[in-house]
Parts: C-alpha cells; sequence; structure tokens
C-alpha cells in the first residue's frame, strides 16, 4: 500500500491527529490504529472482558488517539558512555484509548518482523499515562526507560517524566544517576573486607608456623650423641 493510498484511507476512517511529538508514524500504523478492525478489534480479542468477568469492555464509544512514536536509550549511554546518541527510535508507538470519552490506558503497536505488519504489542492499563500522551510537545522525543518502566520527554538535552510532579533533569545527570546509589559504599565494602580477609588468613599462617618451628628448634638445641661415643655409666 503506497504512501498516499494508506493515508487517504487513514482520513477517511477517521485518523487520529499524525505524531505531535519527534518520530516518523508510517501510515499503515496508523490505519492500523485508525481501522474498526485493526487495533480496537485486537484490544477486544486479548484484554476485553472475559468470561469471568475481567477485563474491559471495548465498545463502541472506545476511541483511539493520537499516535506517538517511541524512542529507546541506546547500550551505549545505559553504559555511561559519552555519546552524541542517546536515545534511537524503537519499533514502537503508542496511543492513549478512551471509552465514554474517559481515558482507561494505552495501546502498543509494532510493526512485526514475521509478518512486516502492524500489531498490538501490549496494553498499559493506566488512565493516567493515556491522559499525559494526549497533548504533547512536538520538538520533544518520547523515550520509555525500560529498566526503571519511566516515561520520559527528552528536548534537546533535558528529560522531563511524563507522569508524576517529577523535575526536569538534564541527560548527564539521569545518566549518572543510572548507577545504584550503593554502588561506591558496596566496591569500597568489598575492598575493606578483602583486606581484612587476607590479613587474618596471613595471621594464622603466622601462627601455624611459629606452633611448628618452635618445637623443631628445641629439638636441635640438644645435642646428640655421637655414633661412637662410650656410653654412660648409670
Amino acid at each position: 500500500m503506497s504512501a498516499v493510498v494508506a493515508a487517504l484511507l487513514a482520513m477517511m476512517l477517521g485518523a487520529a491527529p499524525a505524531a505531535a511529538t519527534q518520530g516518523s508514524v508510517p501510515p499503515e500504523v496508523i490505519v492500523f490504529a485508525t481501522d474498526p478492525d485493526g487495533l480496537v478489534l485486537s484490544l477486544e480479542d486479548f484484554f476485553g472482558v472475559a468470561a469471568d468477568g475481567t477485563g474491559i469492555d471495548f465498545d463502541d464509544t472506545t476511541e483511539i488517539g493520537r499516535v506517538d512514536r517511541v524512542f529507546s536509550f541506546t547500550p551505549d549511554w545505559l553504559a555511561g558512555e559519552r555519546t552524541g546518541t542517546p536515545a534511537l527510535i524503537a519499533n514502537q508507538w503508542v496511543a492513549p484509548v478512551r471509552i465514554a470519552d474517559e481515558p482507561v490506558g494505552v495501546a502498543v503497536i509494532w510493526i512485526n518482523p514475521g509478518t512486516v505488519r502492524p500489531q498490538l504489542a501490549d496494553f498499559l492499563p493506566s488512565p493516567e499515562l493515556a491522559a499525559a500522551l494526549v497533548d504533547l510537545p512536538a520538538e520533544a522525543s518520547l523515550v520509555f526507560d525500560d529498566e526503571r518502566i519511566a516515561w520520559l520527554l527528552l528536548e534537546e538535552a533535558t528529560l522531563t517524566p511524563v507522569l508524576g510532579d517529577g523535575s526536569p533533569t538534564t541527560l548527564t545527570a539521569y545518566q549518572r544517576g543510572l548507577a545504584p546509589d550503593d554502588a561506591a559504599p558496596a566496591a569500597e565494602g568489598v575492598n575493606l573486607g578483602s583486606v581484612l580477609s587476607v590479613g587474618i588468613i596471613v595471621a594464622v599462617a603466622l601462627v601455624v608456623v611459629l606452633v611448628l618451628l618452635i618445637p623443631l628448634a628445641r629439638r636441635r638445641r640438644v645435642p646428640r650423641p655421637a655414633a661412637d661415643a662410650p656410653a654412660l655409666d648409670d
């Protein structure tokens, strides 16, 4: 399907607005997100109401919001290296989901490498995240920190949490904080313990050596009679 045809189809289906954040959204992803037989049907199949009554009723009032591209931190940057590319685009897009005008969660879309077609990857039942993704700045990139389960907005060299009241921070400060808080003390404790262990082992070894050498030294001080020496009378 060409980009023009896909775009026209998306418009006819009532496509969500184009992604406001940085990063491309392929036309086929837009079509999947807005096609009634696409994303909504997948949500109903995998996360809809089950036989036991659990799940979400994705009824006729279900609406899919704007689709945004997701970025991920690069392995080099996570490892603490200085790089001009802290984050790269991921094979992932997110779209807030509303039912009866109320946010219920976020749909995660990916392009299956096997079929090369968009599919539902996951659903995050977080109304707060769904509401936060409605209005994101166009100049920012949406980054998901998988290790810390954190959604962030990257704008130039500033990271801002999408949820909560977290204050913006710099890329450098965030990278520095990736190491565990107890990393330095733990390393110092290991070194000190190693030194103490070695000292105890050396001390014990010296004691053992002294215990073995002292009787030997005493025996050496006792003169032995020569082989031809006359026996002493009683």
